[in-house]
C-alpha cells in the first residue's frame, strides 16, 4: 500500500511540472506563399492582357473598350433606344455563348438556357441577385435592351483557378457573346 501511495505522489509531482515553452511558428512560409501567389497572378494577368491585345488588334469587325472592371467589351449590335441599363434587382433575359480565345465554342446558347423558359436559349438572371459568372454580372450592366455584346474576360472574371465541368480549364480566359433580349425593371428603378 505504501508503494502505491508513493507512486501516486510521484505521478502527481511529475505531472505538475510546468509546461515547456514553445517557440512561435514563423510566418515566413505564409508570406512566401502569398508573394509567390501574387507573382503568379501578375504573370497570368500580363499573359492574358497580351492575348486580348492581339485579339483586339486582329479583329477588324469589333471596336473594343476596356471596362473599369478589368475586361474588354464591344457592343456589336447597338439599338438606338431610350431604355435604361439594367440595375440591381432588375430581371433580364439573355442568350449567351461561351468560347475559347481561339474562338472555339465551349458552351452553345442552347446548353446555357434556363429550363422552363419559352425559348431554350433564354437565361433568366436577376441582376446582382444570384450567383452567376462574375464578369457577366458586371458586363450585363453595360448593355441596353436589344444589344449584342462581345466580352473578353480574363480568367479571374470567369471561372478562375478552378475551371468548370472539365470543359473550361483552370485559369482560362474566355470570350462570351451576349444578347440582351428582355429587361424586367424593378419598379423603384425607373
Amino acid at each position: 500500500m505504501k508503494f502505491n501511495l508513493i507512486l501516486f505522489f510521484l505521478v502527481i509531482l511529475w505531472s505538475c511540472k510546468s509546461p515547456e515553452v514553445r517557440k512561435p511558428v514563423s510566418g515566413s512560409n505564409t508570406v512566401d506563399f502569398m508573394e509567390a501567389s501574387i507573382a503568379r497572378h501578375k504573370k497570368l494577368n500580363k499573359l492574358e492582357t497580351n492575348l486580348f491585345q492581339k485579339i483586339i488588334k486582329n479583329d477588324t469587325i469589333h471596336h473594343y473598350k476596356k471596362s473599369n472592371k478589368g475586361f474588354w467589351y464591344s457592343i456589336d449590335k447597338q439599338i438606338d433606344t431610350t431604355s435604361a441599363y439594367p440595375k440591381y434587382g432588375d430581371e433580364v433575359v439573355i442568350n449567351y455563348e461561351i468560347r475559347s480565345i481561339r474562338n472555339d465554342v465551349i458552351y452553345k446558347q442552347e446548353e446555357l438556357g434556363t429550363r422552363g423558359e419559352k425559348d431554350p436559349k433564354d437565361r433568366l438572371y436577376k441582376v446582382d441577385g444570384e450567383d452567376f459568372i462574375q464578369g457577366l454580372q458586371e458586363g450585363i450592366k453595360l448593355m441596353k435592351l436589344g444589344e449584342t455584346a462581345t466580352f473578353l474576360f480574363p480568367s479571374d472574371k470567369v471561372f478562375g483557378a478552378t475551371g468548370f465541368q472539365n470543359r473550361i480549364n483552370p485559369n482560362q480566359p474566355l470570350i462570351i457573346e451576349v444578347f440582351l433580349k428582355e429587361i424586367k425593371y424593378k419598379q423603384n428603378n425607373n
